[in-house]
């Protein structure tokens, strides 16, 4: 009886309830979805990571780690003989890794150059599949290929910009004004990057070059394949080595760092460049089944090769399994900074109430119910209002986070800001059932806590006192 008065209590003034439920509601959508939009964003990095960057598993000769000097290598066979025969291991890589002074006609940049097999990196990474122009060190030609990030392709300066009839076409199809706004710039070429976008700013709006201008440079831009690249390099034998090659392909990851400093060259071509026996390695990339498997096969790996250095993906890189439990925290604060806020407009309209119903109140303790039911109506009242406001607002943020979970949204013009921290512009939100649980339990916690006070003030009245207020 007492949660059937409690229930119809909450809806004695519908207006006022309603205020509270939407207030509730909308609140926990913004709480809800800003978990999942940092879930997905920390779950999207992790991943990118994993599979461009520095995969599930690497091995390396102990001393390569402490200075990553090049003659610091081990035999890659006996690796490869253990790692084809362990179960969760989907693929592996051997690789020869150097750092490089790259040199074009026009810059110079330090890169990483790693060495791979075409083949066996196709099968733990991503790389080969971020191709945006050319192709992934296939091909027999006469100089070696070295395939370059979209960024270090640009601190090369083998990248030019220009804005040709056929590229304006297509920007006028999509937003005619941008079409007339271009016309002066067509056919005119630019060496870098910001010399285009302070040339679309003084001709575009405002709101068109906010919204297109990245748009705009990236259908202009046109990389110099095949350019010559020198690197020079130091040899096991401590000398320097220079050696030519030609890009044939340009890649482009969510990350603006990674991508200015690692570069690809066949593993052959950089064995025989640098002197290195063929058979010995600095590093080889394992990509397990999934990543908790990665940490058990890790630690099996680890007792078998004694002598090499093994590590998982959150030793290599322990910011990486530090976002994992971080994006949950951070999501939660949010939750429950909202929830807090919440709390007074419960509280508010709980007092009113009780204030409200001050008589109501008394003539119930006159007729017997005790003080502790009293303050358990109030209670209930509470959590009900609470409640009600936090499954519509769970239902809403449920249906918004299933729709973009698929779309993703788009954060296109603040895209090189997160590309330059290694976070993608296009996130899919994502939340778990743990995640919608323990939401379910601050929201009755919130309606607990805001009951208190309101509860409290009922406790304090005196029946006969009561009985006489008009």
């Amino acid at each position: 009886m007492l949660v059937s008065l409690s229930w119809r209590n909450v809806w004695r003034n519908p207006t006022r309830s309603m205020v509270v439920v939407v207030a509730v509601a909308l609140g926990l959508w913004g709480g809800v979805t800003a978990m999942a939009l940092i879930n997905g964003w920390v779950k999207q990095r992790i991943a990118d990571s994993i599979q461009n960057e520095i995969s599930h598993i690497q091995i390396h000769n102990p001393d390569f780690l402490l200075n990553e000097e090049v003659d610091k290598t081990f035999n890659f066979d006996s690796v490869a003989a253990t790692l084809d025969s362990t179960k969760g291991v989907i693929g592996f890589s051997g690789r020869l890794k150097v750092f490089a002074m790259a040199q074009t006609d026009r810059a110079n940049s330090g890169l990483v150059v790693l060495g791979v097999k075409p083949t066996s990196e196709r099968s733990i990474s991503g790389i080969p599949n971020k191709l945006i122009l050319g192709s992934f060190l296939e091909g027999d030609f006469k100089t070696p290929s070295i395939v370059l990030g979209k960024k270090a392709a640009e601190e090369l300066k083998l990248v030019n910009y220009e804005l040709t009839d056929s590229i304006a076409h297509k920007l006028s199809a999509i937003e005619p004004r941008l079409g007339e706004q271009i016309q002066t710039l067509v056919g005119r070429r630019y060496r870098t990057r910001s010399n285009l976008m302070n040339a679309l700013k003084a001709e575009l709006e405002p709101a068109l070059f906010n919204h297109y201008s990245e748009t705009i440079a990236d259908s202009c831009a046109s990389f110099r394949l095949n350019g010559p690249v020198v690197l020079t390099f130091q040899t096991p034998t401590g000398e320097l080595h220079s050696e030519m090659f030609r890009v044939r392909g340009i890649y482009r990851t969510s990350n603006t760092a990674f991508d200015a400093r690692m570069a690809f060259v066949n593993f052959d071509n950089l064995a025989s460049a640098a002197n290195i026996n063929p058979s010995h390695v600095h590093e080889v990339a394992i990509l397990c089944k999934d990543n908790t498997h990665a940490v058990s096969i890790a630690k099996a790996l680890s007792a078998t090769h004694r002598s090499l250095k093994v590590q998982s993906w959150d030793e290599i890189s322990p910011e990486i399994a530090l976002y994992a439990a971080f994006g949950d925290f951070v999501g939660m604060i949010y939750v429950v900074i909202i929830l807090f806020a919440l709390a007074f407009g419960i509280i508010n309209t709980m007092m009113m109430s009780v204030l409200e119903r001050y008589r109501e109140f008394g003539m119930l303790m006159a007729i017997g119910m005790n003080r502790l039911r009293v303050f358990s109506m109030i209670m209930m009242e509470s959590v009900f209002l609470t409640l009600t406001g936090g499954v519509a607002g769970i239902l809403l943020s449920t249906g918004f986070i299933k729709i973009f979970a698929r779309t993703g949204i788009d954060f296109g013009m603040w895209a090189e800001g997160f590309e330059a921290i290694g976070y993608s512009s296009v996130v899919y939100p994502e939340i778990t059932t743990s995640n919608y649980v323990l939401i379910t339990m601050l929201v009755v916690a919130t309606g607990i806590l805001a009951s208190l006070w309101p509860a409290r003030r009922a406790l304090k009245l005196n029946p006969m006192q009561a009985l006489r207020v008009e």
